[in-house]
Formats: structure tokens, sequence, C-alpha cells
């Protein structure tokens, strides 16, 4: 339902797609949604943030879905996406309007 109701999905995880993350990705192939992949073992919280930046410029999304695994399976991915999140929204908010 979340890849479906939104305009287009972040998928953050680490190294290797697995369980409902890469089921997450599937699902974006078969409705033909907008998705971006962030490996987090290869891009940091400032890259991360930069690419979904990218994304949501290039694919013009008004609804965003961030996806990934777990806390139980990646303890470290929440803080790895909320600090690209807050990067991205702390930039984006200094950003001129219309800019």
């Amino acid at each position: 339902a979340n890849v479906r109701d939104s305009d287009g999905t972040i998928v953050i995880y680490s190294d290797q797609l697995r369980g409902g993350t890469e089921y997450t990705v599937e699902c974006c192939k078969q409705l033909q949604r907008p998705h971006r992949l962030i490996d987090a073992s290869k891009s940091s919280a400032e890259a991360g943030a930069k690419l979904i930046s990218d994304f949501i410029r290039a694919h013009k999304i008004q609804v965003l879905n961030v996806a990934g695994p777990r806390q139980s399976e990646w303890a470290k991915g929440y803080d790895y996406a909320h600090n690209a999140l807050e990067i991205f929204l702390t930039h984006r908010s200094h950003r001129p309007v219309g800019g």
C-alpha cells in the first residue's frame, strides 16, 4: 500500500536487499513506481541526503515512501535514515521559494 499510495520510494539498506525490503523493491517494479536504492554501506548520510534530493527533484515527488529493514534486522538503519532525512530536510528548508 505504501508503494502504491506514494509518488516514489526511497529504499535505504546496507549491503544486500533482503526480506521485506527486497519485496518493496519488487512492488515498485511491478507497479512501475519510481524508486531509488540507497546502500548505506557505500554512502554517507550526507550523500544519502543528496540522493534523496535528486530523486525527489527528478521525479517531482510530492508523497515520498521511505523503506528499509526493520530495526531488529539492522539496528543502525534507523540512525542512518534519520540522519539522511534530517540533512535533506534541513537543506530543503533553507532553499528559496520556488528553488
